[in-house]
């Protein structure tokens, strides 16, 4: 973890998801403010989930040909331009909004190269014995990040519009660049030789990911844990939750950020824990990941059938403090599990089958609530979480 291309890769990252945050609250600012839509407003994730997936997809095909860190520094870099064009629309309001949502999509589809770069390339500069540390280090930056950037990102757009937040945002992409770029790597296994490409070497390059997720059992046991969690954590979203604060507690909208900070907070106390009692996690992480697993599935089934607000928010705290452990040590499951010229694809898989699930599940998430109700659609968050720690029950006999 002390390693100097460690230290880039993190302090980089850092900055990047700084500038993730500011810029989807600028966007979302700038979008309202020219249209006064809020369906347009809300169509931003939507256009960021869909763009992710496809890039998801395609990855494979670069990963055979690039290396981790130019393909990591080099989407950063071209992510960095275009936060600039963006600077460029919103600063002279030019007025097509579509505009605004293409480059939007452009900046989420180089997300989808990022991802799995930066994830597969942890354990290449990590020690085997320190990637659980690792995981948490980095997820207790992130989490911290997301807890201060949602908020600051608002006070600042309030006060220097969302030109000036898209600015600050570029120079934060430009420093992550720089550093991302200054990362002394070099593992270059993965990459092939360039050679004439025909359509089956296409297919099979796309294939590889979803191929060794089949025939690995353990990694096809955490997807299957993976997908039912991603399916269930709908109920989180900005949207299901607004309604749930309105008709089931009763108070204010802004109670649906109390809840959300306090969510986030569960989160980096996780992180930190985990960062402290590393050890004693890798000992006992099959233990740990089934009382996790039991922990938010009990939590979501009582947050849906709770009424009280102040309860909520201990509830939210403590669904993030089970959620996050579980999450690292499945992080860190892929890691130790996957050949490491293998890995990459197999995390641009997951995370376009993230993508996906979570996309349409969203998209069904709203007409399920008129349909059952904001409390049914917790319960059966909460059944799909108690069916998923079946395959932990199998997972903990191959860790």
């Amino acid at each position: 973890m002390r390693s100097k291309a460690f230290r880039y890769l993190w302090v980089g990252q850092s900055f990047a998801n700084a500038g993730d945050v500011l810029y989807i609250v600028a966007l979302i600012v700038a979008i309202y403010q020219t249209t006064g839509s809020a369906f347009q407003m809300t169509f931003v994730p939507f256009v960021i989930t869909f763009s992710k997936f496809i890039s998801s997809v395609i990855a494979p095909i670069l990963l055979d040909r690039y290396t981790l860190k130019h393909l990591l520094a080099t989407s950063q870099a071209i992510k960095t331009i275009f936060i600039f064009c963006l600077f460029f629309v919103v600063l002279k309001s030019v007025s097509f909004i579509w505009i605004l949502f293409l480059l939007a999509a452009l900046i989420a589809f180089l997300d989808g190269w990022a991802f799995p770069a930066s994830n597969a390339l942890v354990p290449t500069i990590v020690k085997r014995e320190e990637l659980m540390k690792t995981n948490g280090f980095l997820s207790t930056m992130e989490q911290s990040i997301q807890f201060t950037g949602w908020a600051a990102g608002g006070l600042v757009t309030a006060l220097i519009q969302p030109e000036g937040t898209l600015l600050i945002t570029g120079i934060f992409y430009l420093i992550s660049t720089v550093f991302m770029y200054s990362i002394p790597f070099f593992h270059e296994k993965h990459v092939q030789q360039k050679s004439e490409q025909g359509f089956s070497t296409y297919i099979q390059q796309l294939s590889e990911g979803w191929k060794e997720i089949w025939r690995n059992k353990t990694l096809l046991q955490i997807q299957g844990i993976n997908w039912m969690e991603t399916i269930a954590s709908v109920v989180w979203i900005a949207a299901i939750m607004y309604i749930f604060v309105d008709q089931r507690l009763h108070v204010r909208e802004e109670w649906w950020g109390f809840i959300n900070s306090a969510f986030i907070a569960g989160l980096i106390i996780a992180s930190v824990i985990l960062l402290k009692y590393h050890a004693t996690y890798r000992t006992h992480q099959k233990k740990i990941l089934i009382l996790c697993g039991f922990g938010t599935a009990c939590v979501t089934l009582a947050f849906g059938l709770n009424g009280i607000p102040i309860l909520a928010l201990v509830l939210s705290f403590l669904f993030g403090v089970f959620d996050q452990q579980k999450a690292v040590i499945l992080q860190t499951l892929v890691q130790m599990k996957t050949d490491l010229n293998r890995l990459p694809k197999v995390y641009a898989t997951q995370g376009a089958i993230a993508a996906f699930t979570f996309g349409l599940a969203s998209l069904f998430s709203g007409a399920a609530v008129e349909i059952a109700g904001v409390r049914n659609i917790y319960i059966f968050a909460s059944i799909l979480l108690f069916i998923s720690i079946i395959p932990m029950y199998w997972l903990r006999k191959n860790i």
